[in-house]
């Protein structure tokens, strides 16, 4: 009777230290998870770039203190990285999660977006003429170019949305006073194209407004005569610039500046008839027919707004390049897609 009433008292203590082992096992667990968990909050990386786009080298910083482990996955399907400070080349453009896992514990995911590849083009084969700073409305506009090896031409004075003329010397007369770009495409190549500003001076007494453009397309006379003047051209050539910025005149006009943001907003705006493309002319400094590429395509952004005019339209990207002196918007790259809901 003795040895079991013996043998029961030790297994009850066996149980009670079994179970209070179990117990400070799980509350060590707990308090671990607790506290790393709280760091957690302390996850930090940096993503630095000269520019988001592909093709271009990322440098990753982990920024966590106490780090001592890092998963790197770059939401590209490409192979994960150990290391504290990893550099990635993402290959397309698109929107990526980058997240970082610490001490196999603690996570963290930032939002990457990668633009397209920026294209290199070749200053030696812009077009090349030159231009006067400023001409009187009534006047006669020459021009020539002096490009080697071309065999076809593009001008356009700024005026329409069509082709003023497509021969080597050309002539013009412009009707509305204001900043006019002249741009010139050869042998048909739309990526490279020379564009420069004239200042037209308005006739004494004339109002100087700017017009607009869609209404004078429609009701002007054709201007353009395509016979060779016989004024003689300056031969200086005009250095070409790879960026889209035009050349500005002696007396250069100032812009507001518009985020993107907000420009996307208005060309809504546009699509459903609340404002037109001359609602965009100050931003322009007055040529809202200026080149501009969509999807990829290049037009014109008063051929963009007749286009989305009516139409329900979802803007997937919008960036604005400017003129740094005058903060002139010079170009436009749009991506959209047309929405039916």
């Amino acid at each position: 009777m003795s040895a079991n009433k013996n043998f029961t008292n030790h297994l009850d203590r066996s149980v009670l230290l079994l179970f209070l082992g179990f117990f400070l096992v799980s509350a060590g667990t707990v308090t671990y998870k607790y506290v790393n968990r709280a760091s957690c909050n302390e996850v930090l990386f940096s993503m630095d770039a000269k520019e988001y786009r592909v093709g271009e080298m990322i440098k990753l910083t982990d920024n966590s203190p106490n780090s001592s482990q890092w998963e790197w996955d770059f939401g590209d399907s490409s192979e994960i990285s150990t290391v504290k400070s990893p550099l990635h080349i993402f290959d397309r453009e698109g929107e990526y999660k980058v997240k970082l896992k610490i001490n196999d514990l603690c996570e963290r995911v930032e939002t990457v977006v990668i633009k397209e590849r920026l294209k290199l083009l070749d200053s030696t084969k812009f077009p090349i003429f030159e231009l006067p700073s400023e001409i009187r409305v009534g006047k006669t506009l020459n021009v020539k170019d002096e490009t080697d090896n071309a065999t076809t031409w593009e001008w356009r004075f700024g005026e329409g949305s069509t082709i003023d003329a497509k021969t080597k010397r050309a002539t013009y007369v412009f009707e509305e006073p204001g900043i006019k770009t002249v741009s010139l495409v050869v042998n048909g190549d739309l990526e490279y194209v020379t564009k420069k500003r004239i200042e037209v001076l308005p006739l004494p007494g004339q109002k100087t407004g700017v017009a607009d453009i869609a209404e004078i397309e429609r009701d002007r006379p054709s201007r353009i005569k395509n016979a060779p003047t016989s004024e003689p051209i300056k031969d200086a050539p005009t250095t070409a610039t790879i960026k889209d910025a035009p050349t500005t005149s002696d007396k250069p006009s100032a812009a507001p500046y518009i985020s993107e943001k907000e420009f996307s907003r208005k060309v809504l705006l546009v699509s459903n008839e609340t404002l037109t493309a001359k609602s965009f002319s100050d931003f322009f400094c007055g040529d809202i027919n200026k080149p501009i590429i969509v999807n990829g395509d290049n037009t014109t952004f008063l051929v963009f707004c007749e286009d989305i005019k009516g139409k329900k339209v979802k803007l997937k990207s919008l960036e604005i390049f400017r003129n740094k002196g005058s903060n002139c918007i010079t170009n436009i790259t749009v991506e959209y897609k047309k929405s039916w809901f």
